[in-house]
């Protein structure tokens, strides 16, 4: 029998300005005065605009003796709010969990290398495959094709160790994304948490978008690069398709108005086998008209433009809550989020709400999460990079 008011997930935030202090006030609300042992793991999600090394030099110090690991977010969340600018924090006991940490840096050169390298290190440190595994993943946003961060690890997991997690973010200037674990800080690197469980684990990904416009067909692409749609260059075949005007005469990179923040809400469609899409969020344009996309696009790839309605998004998010909990046998001690960046948009001033439909679904267990460049989720199979989707895991 589970003793569910120890082994309940903790969480806390801060907004407090002075990267120490939000550190230290998120953390201790997620302790919620418990004392963490070397088992336990605490993950922290930060706005960017932090010190990010005073920020985790205070999160450390907070954290005692648990395992810490976090990345930078374009927003967060916890059960109790939404945090713009500021930090949330997350609290898990150990408490018949087993938590491996791994981390490698400078992973541009060589994503699947850096992925497969972490994921076996995480293993190692977890004791191995246990019954019931999971497989945790904060990488860099910006690095590059995160397909490669999902063949890397699934050298290593196969098909039968799920994969959760998200991407790092920061304020949609696409400068810079970090992330920590092992003690270090990176702005080029991957984490990965191996999770063994004596209970199942419960993961679900919904998105509630809907394709408008005419289906195209990519017709000329490379890796994460989309060069032509329909045999046009691809930038003005998908302005033409999104049904909504881009004030073209409004985007200035330089004011950090960039084509990535101005396209968030009309992502790419990718059909998939199953007859739904697979969103692919656009990171920015070329000179040539090019469109590089957060994740790899195959040519001869269907693809349309999609459009998010406010209730549809809100409703995918808590069917997402809902069905990770049904997979589980005994009741949450709490479950993680991560939800894309560019659902912000189509949520307005009710981006609350997103979180609120995840409470539900989850029938009042504590959660928190945070607004990713993409997210990772995989049960079967190969494939797992999302974008514009809402990701949960229970546990």
């Amino acid at each position: 029998m589970r003793d569910d008011q120890h082994q309940s997930l903790g969480y806390g935030s801060s907004t407090a300005v002075d990267p120490a202090t939000a550190a230290q006030e998120s953390v201790r609300a997620a302790l919620s005065g418990r004392t963490p042992t070397p088992a336990d793991l605490i993950i922290v999600f930060s706005t960017i605009e932090y010190d990010q090394h005073h920020f985790y030099e205070a999160v450390v110090q907070a954290a005692g003796a648990a395992q810490v690991v976090g990345c930078t977010a374009y927003s967060s969340f916890t059960a109790a709010t939404y945090v713009t600018r500021g930090a949330s924090a997350v609290y898990l006991p150990a408490a018949g969990l087993t938590f491996g940490v791994a981390a490698a840096d400078s992973i541009s050169g060589d994503i699947y290398a850096a992925a497969r390298r972490a994921t076996e290190l995480a293993c190692e440190r977890a004791g191995g495959d246990g019954e019931n595994s999971v497989l945790m993943v904060f990488s860099d946003g910006l690095a590059g094709d995160q397909r490669e961060v999902v063949r890397g690890t699934y050298a290593v997991t196969g098909a039968t160790v799920p994969l959760v997690g998200g991407t790092a973010a920061e304020d949609v200037s696409m400068t810079a994304t970090y992330q920590f674990a092992d003690g270090k800080l990176m702005s080029n690197g991957l984490v990965a948490i191996w999770i063994n469980s004596p209970y199942p684990l419960g993961i679900s990904v919904q998105h509630g978008w809907h394709p408008i416009g005419d289906p195209m067909v990519v017709t000329r692409a490379e890796n994460n690069i989309i060069h032509e749609l329909d045999g046009r260059r691809a930038v003005d075949t998908y302005l033409s398709h999104r049904g909504a005007a881009l004030p073209m005469d409004e985007l200035d990179e330089a004011a950090g108005q960039t084509f990535a923040r101005m396209t968030f809400d009309h992502p790419l469609g990718l059909a998939n086998t199953s007859g739904g899409f697979d969103g692919r969020h656009i990171l920015g344009r070329t000179l040539e008209g090019a469109l590089v996309m957060f994740g790899h696009v195959s040519e001869q790839s269907v693809v349309q433009v999609m459009a998010g309605d406010r209730q549809d998004l809100v409703d995918a998010a808590g069917r997402a809550a809902a069905d990770a909990v049904g997979q589980l046998t005994t009741p949450p001690r709490g479950a993680l989020a991560f939800s894309c960046t560019g659902r912000v948009a189509p949520l307005g001033d009710q981006v609350h709400t997103e979180a609120a439909a995840i409470g539900a679904g989850l029938a009042g267990a504590p959660f928190a999460g945070f607004y990713t460049y993409g997210e990772f989720a995989r049960v079967t199979g190969s494939t797992g990079f999302h974008n514009a989707t809402v990701v949960v895991l229970a546990l």
